[in-house]
């Protein structure tokens, strides 16, 4: 399997959707929504999240994830003086449980390390790559009812 980081372009745009709504699908789908009300509401947090992205952002690198030369995910990334903060990263559903993830976060944290920094990420409390992420071996230092700030050093 060859993983690479491509550039996202403008036509990549309806694939960043794509990723997007499948990170979505199984919450909203609880919900008891029609087909209409949930194209309506990932469209517009689609918005929100790239928006806010962004403004928070501004100097972060934007990847496509290209397995063997298929888009595959979305990798999202912004290098600080002191840290790499991993903002985001995203695969599609038929493509998790692969180690392209895995690989991806390990490739960054040979960087850090290389140069002598941390990672720092946000996870959903809820969100299943907190335990990927604790195998890697980040630890909370910071967390609200949502969310846990994450650190690897």
């Amino acid at each position: 399997m060859k993983i690479d980081l491509k550039s996202i372009t403008k036509e990549d745009e309806a694939f960043l959707y794509e990723i997007y709504a499948s990170t979505r699908n199984e919450e909203i789908n609880s919900w008891g929504w029609s087909a209409e009300q949930k194209t309506l509401f990932l469209e517009m947090q689609w918005r929100a999240q790239q928006a806010s992205y962004n403004q928070r952002f501004p100097r972060a690198s934007h990847w496509k994830i290209v397995v063997d030369a298929k888009r595959v995910g979305r990798f999202l990334t912004e290098e600080q003086p002191e840290f790499h903060h991993l903002i985001d990263i995203a695969l599609l559903p038929n493509y998790q449980g692969k180690g392209i993830g895995t690989h991806l976060i390990v490739q960054l944290q040979k960087m850090a390390k290389e140069q002598r920094k941390a990672v720092v990420l946000q996870v959903l409390k809820t969100n299943y790559a907190k335990d990927l992420y604790e195998r890697l071996g980040f630890q909370v230092f910071q967390e609200d009812e949502i969310y846990m700030k994450m650190l690897w050093k």
